[in-house]
């Protein structure tokens, strides 16, 4: 499937001011999410991994304590990175075309709505959407069926679009006091609240559904009474787990 990626915001990052950008890509053969419009956002002057390793992906990612620790390698990512992300792949492809000048830039509403009109889309398939100015996302989302967000941050700048991301039961509940839904990773099923479901994209519901269908990672603009969880999974499965075992 052929799918065109343009640079929908360049800037300062709203966590740290440091510069980012924006990628949108029209489509993805991500068979979880199914073929959802994707947004990366990356260090502008970065690579992912450079980024990752030194720690100056706080820009894009906050706080997470998924980024791991900083070190003084030479290359690859940072010390016990438990994000599930995989940055070699499609951030560090998507960056190193971005450098060479290689993707068209569209700024405004007029140019962006269009993007993503008709589309489900998802918000931060890399990166924290909260880093990146809310009208952009308004813009994007304007014209679309629908999409997916989350945040890690302690404060979740826009629960109506995005969900806040819990490591804890505890943390889900103290966003649950103040409104918000959540989206959070379990060691495994027995530890489901009930105020949550499992995510229908994952292994342990039948994936009954995927990203595109299920749609209800969508903040609070979902009118659904249940959060949504999902088994720890992935490339760092097994460090996601000692995290949430060790009450991070």
């Amino acid at each position: 499937m052929k799918t065109k990626t343009h640079i929908i915001y360049e800037g300062p990052s709203l966590f740290d001011g440091s510069p980012i950008v924006v990628l949108f890509q029209s489509g993805s053969t991500n068979s979880k999410t199914g073929n959802m419009a994707q947004t990366f956002i990356l260090t502008a002057d970065l690579d992912p991994l450079t980024a990752n390793r030194t720690g100056k992906d706080r820009a894009i990612c906050g706080d997470c304590i998924h980024m791991g620790i900083p070190n003084n390698n030479a290359k690859g990512q940072a010390t016990k990175r438990t994000c599930y992300v995989t940055l070699a792949h499609a951030p560090l492809g998507k960056w190193k075309v971005y450098i060479k000048g290689g993707y068209a830039s569209v700024s405004g509403h007029d140019a962006i709505a269009p993007l993503g009109e008709g589309q489900v889309i998802r918000l931060g398939t890399y990166g924290d959407p909260a880093s990146v100015p809310q009208y952009v996302w308004d813009s994007l989302l304007s014209r679309s069926r629908g999409h997916t967000a989350y945040t890690h941050g302690e404060i979740n700048p826009s629960p109506n679009t995005i969900m806040t991301s819990a490591d804890s039961l505890p943390q889900a509940q103290q966003a649950w006091q103040r409104g918000e839904r959540t989206f959070r990773v379990l060691s495994d099923v027995a530890s489901l609240n009930k105020g949550e479901i499992l995510c229908p994209a994952s292994e342990e519901a039948g994936r009954k559904a995927t990203c595109l269908t299920c749609k209800l990672c969508a903040g609070s603009s979902v009118r659904s009474p249940k959060s949504v969880a999902i088994v720890a999974h992935g490339t760092s499965k097994r460090a996601a787990k000692q995290l949430i075992a060790e009450g991070v």
